[in-house]
């Protein structure tokens, strides 16, 4: 019942090198971190066209307050030349200042907005760059990948075609117990047994379990979760 599996799983050995072979290939690393920044290149963008259209509206809400402050500030002085009341002159004197005051506050406001989007058009320089690296990596590397996959590719298919034909000389319940286990990344899955224990993780088996053994049935591991058979 077993000779079956066991040879499934031989085969099944040679796809996962083939899958690890793929999985650890320099050139698929390199080409999905690329696809990945250029997935996200758009988004990134989007943000910074939002982000650069606020800071363009502050600034031109700034400056025209600027202008509006620099009106009065005139308007001020063109008063204080007029006036000749001690008092007014006080109370004009101190409206300018306050105006004064609050065109280098606005001043400070506007270079602050300005530095901002300095370091917004900055990052657009460098998502340019950024994405003109990442084209090229995912144009060289993708084609490299390519090439590893069609190079594999008749190998892999021949597994493919040996599994596939050995999935149906395997016992339902069994290929069912198996396939669950191999999509769950556990490999090897059948082990034989050590004298009473556990051929994977040692642990001791018990009396009923060594019975259902013996009868040839194949267990799974309470400790581990391999598939357990005795020769």
């Amino acid at each position: 019942m077993v000779e079956k599996l066991l040879e499934y799983q031989k085969a099944d050995a040679s796809a996962r090198e083939i899958e690890k072979t793929l999985a650890e290939s320099e050139d698929r690393k390199k080409y999905a971190v690329a696809k990945k920044y250029l997935e996200s290149v758009t988004d990134n963008v989007n943000k910074l066209d939002a982000r650069a259209s606020e800071l363009l509206s502050a600034y031109e809400q700034v400056t025209s307050a600027q202008l509006k402050l620099k009106e009065q500030e005139q308007e001020l002085s063109l008063a204080l030349e007029d006036s000749n009341d001690e008092t007014a002159i006080s109370y004009l004197l101190k409206k300018a200042d306050e105006l004064i005051s609050k065109i280098k506050a606005l001043g400070k406001q506007a270079t602050g907005i300005e530095q901002e989007i300095k370091a917004v058009f900055e990052e657009y320089s460098a998502i340019r760059s950024k994405t003109k690296v990442a084209q090229e990596q995912y144009k060289t590397y993708g084609e490299k990948y390519s090439e590893l996959k069609k190079s594999l590719k008749e190998k892999k298919d021949a597994v493919e075609a040996q599994l596939e034909s050995l999935k149906g000389a395997v016992e339902a319940t069994l290929m069912e117990m198996y396939l669950k286990k191999r999509a769950g990344k556990m490999y090897p899955i059948v082990y034989e047994i050590r004298g009473n224990s556990c051929g994977a993780c040692n642990m001791e088996l018990s009396g009923a379990e060594l019975d259902k053994l013996k009868k040839g049935q194949v267990i799974e591991c309470g400790n581990c979760g391999r598939m357990l058979y005795k020769k």
